[in-house]
């Protein structure tokens, strides 16, 4: 294990660290080995390598049964003196290698050859805090390998860890599609706390990146070749040192480390061709949008007076117009990504540095998301027992949003308006009523693109590190750690005052255009220092007693500024200092300030290598909470039994049977640090002969607890058949009691709510995994994974706030989540419905009681879906011959809802002016007796929007995300040309998606289809 320790070095930081070190270097290089007499000494030398030939460094060399020992040096060689003996065994170690016992017989000169041990490293969980047996840990564990990854996705790494972690999910986003520069949003074990206004994020997991918190976006932007492993712990006996922020899971992410003595350069380039997918549109073309329109009744006039307006259309029909306005912003995108890498060892140092460029772009025309990253590790040990590590991280990500705006505005154009004008430029707004330019109006899109209008942003980040590692003896090491990230961002989003949509109505000069400008900075550092000690406790080794304490720290800080100015004269003075004005009185922003810190132990004992028992404590406090409640306790105990050690499971099938129980409380900090606190705003409409005045914007409340999420969770390990068939499976509890939630208060107080600890929720499910390998056979392999999962959760207290909310959080076409005891966040509430009336065209409703109506009443709205599907997952195959091995990755869910707002604003209340969905033109109700889903047009129903359950429907799909095939290269050919190690592979994705729901795909921004190609060798 090691953790890393951070310094920010300026000014004579720099130079106080490096005497420090010196320090250490001559202090601990002079400490005598316990035990050592200078009388009857033989003295034995040597020389340690591993499989290549390269010498290793740091490999521990003990005399067997004694305390005399000594380290490998940089050139791998040794020299060890003790006292003489009858017996001599030295034993070697290294992490990753194979113990090795070599006899001292007449030889003093020893070589060694050490070989890699895969199933030590697998065996072995390092959680960030401390290092267990994997066969003796009750924690509930998904380890995915870096190599994994890349079998699954070398392009999106938040897609390949869902698919191979069971009970991660990215929330789908279908507004978002593929859109690079919005960052999806990822959920462990579903929802932990109550998603109200204002708290987004709080289900967000908490992500670490080599000891260093780091944010969805920050992994969103990783370079996926650059990962030696990832961790995602999921219930408390897990994550409970992480406690504080463990409620909604622990994301563990460890970087490459340098394996290598010599130099050796690695470079990995990706290039990748994207497509759009557009197969879910179903548009009217121009013919059934000009007779959808006339069936509205949009040109019955009793004059007469909009019957040019429909011939001047008609007209343009016959002549062939037919615009195919989806396709006019599109693109077929080029990405490419690259990133190299140097090891090595040299002058005591073992040394890793990683440079990265990724050059991403969307379908959309205009848009870009570029990444620009490097990584220094610099790794020295002082004597034989200390190890100083330092690490410097810098990133910088640029984001461009496409000029030609929302893809949704394409959708909604008719096609029988012509793009271009008599003079071939772009027409700059649509009417209605083309002749006398009146009545409604659509805006060109593509015309506004023309402009200078832009969105854009830029993230910097900057992350020291620097760990220290003493091993006192073989029972007790110290490890510590600093972290210091510093980061700015800024989003700057122009509009030109000769945009089209400010002709739609009257606006002065002084007010078109706008210019919005926000700028963030932010400083984060944090430290831990933990005592490990494991003590075996019998000559076997089967029993161990392993105890961790120590105590972490960390402060955040950040500052937030906006300023939106107004009133441009020109297109092209797109800097804010061309402005004539405010939008606001004046800028806005505010500071963010909180701190943590936690003592914790940890203790582990396995008893025989057949039960084991974990148990862990941790006081954590948080300047977030009220300041009654600073501090509060989060723990966690578990107990395992390995069957398979047992006399009476001896058979040859079986390999492993191992079950675990862990009960423990995590808790939940990710919310505002002044939630607590009473909070005023300064009102320049408030200033009198004193000064200006303020009011109170938030309520402080000093009786806020910690948000606490109680973790039930029990698991199930086995292997059988010489470990082809690998079972993991798990069933889980999770109930989190003092909610965070809003509690009204009377107006005279000034703010309309104060938070207060009244919720309750609870979560329960499922996950399994299985893995097989299905064929073994000479130079073939092949092995089949599937996994899955079910959450459900239920909201078993609120307060009548939220439940207030419910009446004034629905807007547009898609019901907000309403808040029911007894309900679920995820819950879709609407009206229930018996269908259309054949005789009279209406919608019948079904009222709570069981009556049959034709009057809609939000007040009778219940639950009558939910988008938690039944069982959710993924498959993987991979089959290897030879240097080729063919991957292919599918995803599934069912048994799920989803309210179709394709069908409720696309096909039935629609607005019939824009373009539509082709059902809206063919399946509706026109003539008694019909028996259709949807209500006739015109529609004869009010403005208000109406839920009703006809728009829920079973949401089963199936999608082959990802089908790659890869050729290692021989090496005895490569070494010829000076390159140790060749991949190549070529790729698809998001080849074929197969779904029981007909809604529309990407709708802001639309869903891709790619091809890429992996180039990958190393000198």
């Amino acid at each position: 294990m090691r953790v890393d320790l951070v310094f920010g070095f300026r000014g004579k930081l720099c130079d106080v660290v490096k005497w420090s070190l010196l320090f250490c270097c001559v202090c601990f290089s002079e400490i005598p080995v316990a035990g050592e007499s200078r009388s009857s000494l033989i003295v034995i030398t040597g020389e340690v390598k591993d499989a290549d030939g390269e010498p290793l460094p740091g490999v521990t060399v003990v005399l067997k049964g004694t305390s005399w020992g000594c380290a490998t040096g940089t050139d791998g060689k040794f020299r060890l003196e003790f006292p003489e003996q009858q017996e001599m065994v030295l034993l070697f170690r290294f992490v990753g290698m194979k113990n090795q016992e070599v006899t001292v017989t007449g030889t003093r000169h020893i070589r060694v050859t050490m070989v890699k041990d895969m199933k030590e490293l697998d065996d072995v969980i390092v959680t960030g805090y401390y290092t267990q047996a994997k066969n003796a840990f009750t924690g509930e564990i998904t380890r995915i390998k870096g190599e994994d990854l890349l079998r699954v996705s070398p392009t999106n790494l938040l897609q390949a860890l869902a698919i191979l972690t069971p009970g991660l999910r990215i929330v789908e986003n279908n507004e978002a599609g593929s859109d690079p520069n919005v960052v999806p949003e990822i959920l462990i074990r579903g929802a932990s706390s109550i998603m109200t206004k204002g708290q987004e994020g709080v289900n967000a997991p908490l992500i670490m990146l080599d000891g260093v918190e780091i944010s969805v976006e920050d992994l969103y932007d990783l370079d996926i070749y650059d990962i030696e492993q990832i961790l995602v712990l999921k219930d408390a006996s897990a994550a409970v040192l992480y406690g504080e922020k463990a409620a909604n899971g622990v994301i563990l992410v460890e970087r490459v480390r340098g394996k290598s003595n010599k130099p050796r350069f690695s470079y990995n380039f990706t290039p990748m061709f994207s497509f759009p997918d557009l197969t879910s549109l179903r548009l009217c073309n121009a013919e059934e949008k000009l007779e959808l329109e006339r069936l509205a009744g949009l040109y019955d006039r009793v004059d007469g007076s909009l019957d040019p307006a429909y011939d001047y259309k008609l007209e343009n029909i016959r002549r062939g117009v037919n615009t195919d306005w989806a396709t006019k912003p599109l693109r077929n995108a080029f990405t490419h990504s690259h990133s190299a890498t140097m090891t090595g060892r040299g002058g005591g140092i073992e040394y890793k540095v990683t440079g990265r460029l990724s050059d991403t772009y969307g379908v959309m025309k205009g848009d870009y998301r570029r990444n620009y990253g490097v990584n220094v590790s610099l790794s020295y040990r002082f004597a034989r027992d200390v190890v100083a590590t330092y690490q410097l991280a810098y990133t910088m990500t640029e984001g461009k949003n496409s000029p030609y705006g929302s893809f949704a505005q394409y959708t909604r154009l008719n096609p029988y308006n012509p793009v271009y004008d008599e003079d071939g430029k772009y027409i700059r707004n649509y009417y209605f009523d083309p002749v006398n330019q009146t009545m409604e109006r659509q805006v060109n899109p593509l015309y506004n693109a023309t402009l200078a209008s832009f969105s854009k942003s830029q993230n910097k980040a900057v992350t020291n590190s620097l760990a220290l590692r003493w091993d006192v003896n073989e029972a007790l090491f110290i490890t510590g750690n600093v972290s210091v990230r510093q980061g700015d961002a800024w989003n700057k989003v122009y509009v030109s005052p000769e945009d089209a949509s400010f002709t739609l109505q009257e606006i002065p000069q002084n007010k078109k255009g706008t210019y919005t400008a926000l700028s963030t900075e932010k400083t984060d550092w944090a430290g831990k220092l933990v005592l490990n000690y494991r003590l075996p406790l019998n000559e076997e080794g089967n029993s161990i007693l392993s105890l961790s304490a120590g105590t972490d720290i960390g402060k955040d800080k950040s500052s937030s500024m906006q300023v939106k100015a107004e009133g441009f004269m020109k297109d092209k003075m797109t800097d804010i200092k061309f402005a004539s004005q405010y939008a606001t009185t004046r800028p806005v922003g505010g500071e963010k300030e909180s701190a943590e810190v936690g003592f914790f132990v940890n203790g582990s004992l396995d008893l025989l290598g057949r039960y084991f028992i974990n148990a862990s404590y941790k006081t954590a406090g948080s300047s977030k909470f009220g300041s009654k409640h600073r501090f509060a306790p989060v723990w966690s105990a578990g107990i395992g039994w390995n069957l398979h050690e047992e006399r009476f499971m001896n058979f040859d099938w079986l390999n492993v049977l191992r079950l675990r129980f862990s009960v423990g409380s995590t808790a939940n900090v990710t919310f505002t640090p002044y939630q607590a606190l009473t909070t005023y705003l300064y009102d320049p409409d408030l200033i009198h002969y004193g000064g200006m005045g303020a009011v109170p914007i938030t309520m402080g409340n000093p009786d806020m607890k910690w948000q606490v999420t109680r973790k039930y969770n029990w698991g199930l390990t086995a292997t059988f058949w010489k470990e082809r068939v690998n079972v993991e499976a798990s069933y889980y509890v999770n109930k989190t009691k003092d909610a965070l939630m809003p509690l009204t208060l009377p107006s005279s107080v000034g703010v309309s709510s104060v938070l207060v600890n009244m919720g309750k929720l609870q979560n329960s499910g499922y996950e399994f995994s299985i893995s097989a390998q299905v064929v073994k056979r000479n130079n073939l392999l092949g092995m089949v994974m599937v996994n899955g999962s079910h959450v459900f959760d239920k909201l078993t207290s609120i307060s009548d706030a939220l439940k207030a909310e419910n009446m004034a959080a629905y807007y547009g076409v898609k019901p907000q989540p309403m808040f029911v005891e007894g309900g679920s966040q995820f819950g879709i509430y609407a009206m229930r419905s018996a269908g259309i009336d054949p005789a009279s065209g209406q919608e019948v409703y079904i009222k709570k009681n069981g009556n049959y109506t034709f009057a809609y009443d939000k007040n009778e709205r219940v639950e009558v879906g939910n988008t938690n599907p039944m069982l959710e997952g993924s498959l993987f195959t991979s089959l290897s011959y030879g240097g080729f091995t063919l991957n292919v990755t599918a995803a599934y869910k069912f048994g799920g809802d989803i309210y179709n707002t394709t069908l409720a604003n696309k096909v039935e209340c629609i607005d019939p002016y824009g373009n539509v969905d082709r059902r809206a033109f063919t399946e509706r109700w026109k003539k008694p007796g019909d028996l259709v889903r949807f209500l006739g047009i015109p529609e004869n129903v009010s403005d208000e929007n109406r839920y009703s359950e006809r728009f829920v429907e079973r949401d089963n799909t199936f999608a082959i995300t990802s089908i790659m095939l890869n050729y290692e290269f021989k090496p005895g050919y490569l070494r010829k040309i000076g390159i140790k190690r060749l991949n190549l592979g070529i790729g698809v994705a998001d080849i074929a998606r197969f779904s029981s729901v007909k809604q529309e795909r990407g709708t802001e921004y639309p869903f891709q289809r790619s091809f890429h190609i992996t180039f990958r060798p190393t000198f």
